[in-house]
């Protein structure tokens, strides 16, 4: 896999496992400050990295290992759809909101909207290779 996929992968993981796990601890210190505690932060740092597993398990996968690096890219990739369906819910939300005259969080949309991009360039960086396989080559004649 090459550099710039891994980055990109690398950085979503990031941006949408970070995003996951300090929203969930944001809304457990709002809910219960009295019993929030390093095992609250520790359980939502877990359920960050497991979110973004879809991300960085194939940007770490050794590419010497090709018919497993092609499976994992494959499994992530619909894994990667849990995501994108969580993130893509806030947009649609939002949108609603904004149709029905209500308040829209603009903060929100624009989170939603980023993080839905970031799955859907993921999702498009997973399956290239599968893509180019199975385009048609011209050849000169």
């Amino acid at each position: 896999m090459p550099f710039l996929s891994r980055l990109i992968l690398l950085t979503s993981a990031v941006l949408c496992g970070g995003f996951f796990a300090l929203s969930g601890a944001g809304v457990s210190w709002a809910l219960e400050p009295d019993q929030y505690s390093t095992a609250t932060v520790v359980f939502w740092v877990f359920a960050g990295g497991v979110l973004g597993m879809p991300f960085w398990l194939p940007a770490v996968f050794p590419s010497r290992y090709v018919a497993g690096l092609e499976l994992c890219r494959r499994i992530c990739a619909g894994l990667l759809l849990l995501p994108t369906w969580l993130f893509g819910s806030i947009v649609v939300h939002n949108f609603g909101r904004i149709v029905s005259g209500g308040s829209a969080s603009p903060v929100a949309l624009v989170q939603g909207s980023v993080l839905t991009a970031c799955c859907l360039v993921s999702l498009f960086v997973l399956l290239l290779p599968e893509l180019r396989r199975y385009a048609p080559r011209k050849t000169k004649p």
